[in-house]
C-alpha cells in the first residue's frame, strides 16, 4: 500500500494502482472544485485497492465503487485497481434488454463505474453539508444531484455521457417501480440500476432547468429531517410531485422482450 498525502482527496492504493488513483483523484478534485463554491467540503479519502487489500479492509465484495462516510470516523470511498470480469460479464449481460430500446450505450461498463465515483464522492459531500436523510431513495436522488451539478460545471465533455448512461439504464423494466420498494425490499441488478437512470435523468432536468436553485435550498434547510424531507423537497421544486406521482405502484413498466442468445457484443456495434 502507498500513502499519498493531500488536503483534499487523500489517497491509498495497492501497489501498481497509483496512477488509475491518480487520475480518479483528479476527476474528484474537479468536481470539488465546484462543490466547495456552495460549502466547505471536508477531506474525502479515496482507498483504490486490489482484491487482496480489499477483502482486508471491508466486507462489501469486490467490484462496486462505494463509499463509507460518517462525520465521527471519516469519508471514505472505495475503488478496485481493476474491475473483476465476472463484474463487467453481468453489468453487460443486465444491461442487453436497454440496449435493445435505447440504442448503442455512451461506452463500455468500466467507463460508467468511474464516471459513478462521482456520485459515491456526491454521497460524501452530502454527508458533510447534512443532507443524508436516511431515507434511501432521497439520499440516492439527491446524491445525482450534486454530482451532475459538479459535472455539468466541472466537466461538460463527460456531462453527456453520464445523462446518457442514466437514460439507457431507464430503459430496463422494474420488477416493482414504486420508491417505497426501493425502500423497504432488496433489489436486483437490474432494478437498481432502473432507478439510478430515473434518479439521473430527474437530476439531469433539475440541473439543466434550474442550476442550482435545489442546492441552495436545501442548504439552508440543512440538517434534512427523514419526516419532512418530501414536503420540503415539493416545495423547493413543486414539479417533483409529479415525478413522485410516476413511481405510482399502479404504473405498468414496458414489457420489451430480448431475443434468445442476443449478446452485449452484438448490440454494442448495432
Amino acid at each position: 500500500m502507498q500513502a499519498l498525502p493531500h488536503p483534499h482527496i487523500p489517497l491509498q492504493a495497492s501497489e501498481g494502482s497509483v496512477l488509475r488513483a491518480r487520475a480518479m483523484q483528479a476527476y474528484l478534485l474537479d468536481l470539488r472544485a465546484v462543490l466547495a463554491r456552495y460549502a466547505e467540503v471536508p477531506p474525502v479519502h479515496l482507498m483504490v485497492l486490489d482484491e487482496t487489500d480489499w477483502k482486508t479492509r471491508v466486507k462489501h465484495p469486490y467490484g462496486f465503487p462505494f463509499q463509507r462516510t460518517s462525520l465521527r470516523e471519516g469519508l471514505y470511498l472505495f475503488l478496485p485497481a481493476h474491475y473483476p470480469e465476472r463484474l463487467i460479464w453481468r453489468l453487460r449481460e443486465t444491461l442487453v434488454p436497454a440496449i435493445k430500446r435505447a440504442g448503442k450505450p455512451p461506452g463500455q461498463p468500466s467507463d460508467f463505474l468511474d464516471l459513478n465515483l462521482g456520485h459515491e464522492y456526491a454521497h460524501a459531500v452530502a454527508v458533510a453539508w447534512k443532507l443524508r436523510t436516511r431515507v434511501r431513495w432521497v439520499d440516492e436522488f439527491l446524491a445525482n444531484y450534486l454530482y451532475l451539478l459538479a459535472l455539468q460545471q466541472a466537466l461538460p465533455e463527460l456531462y453527456p455521457q453520464a445523462r446518457q448512461w442514466g437514460l439507457l439504464l431507464a430503459h430496463l423494466t422494474p420488477s416493482q417501480p414504486s420508491l417505497g420498494s426501493y425502500d423497504s425490499k432488496p433489489k436486483g441488478l437490474s432494478d437498481q440500476l432502473w432507478f439510478q437512470g430515473q434518479f439521473t435523468l430527474e437530476a439531469a432536468r433539475l440541473v439543466e432547468e434550474k442550476s442550482d436553485m435545489l442546492l441552495k435550498g436545501l442548504l439552508q434547510a440543512a440538517p434534512l429531517k427523514k419526516s419532512t424531507v418530501h414536503k420540503l423537497l415539493v416545495g423547493l421544486e413543486p414539479h417533483l410531485r409529479d415525478w413522485f406521482a410516476s413511481f405510482s405502484p399502479q404504473r405498468k413498466p414496458s414489457t420489451g422482450t430480448t431475443p434468445q442468445g442476443l449478446h452485449w457484443e452484438e448490440l454494442e456495434g448495432s
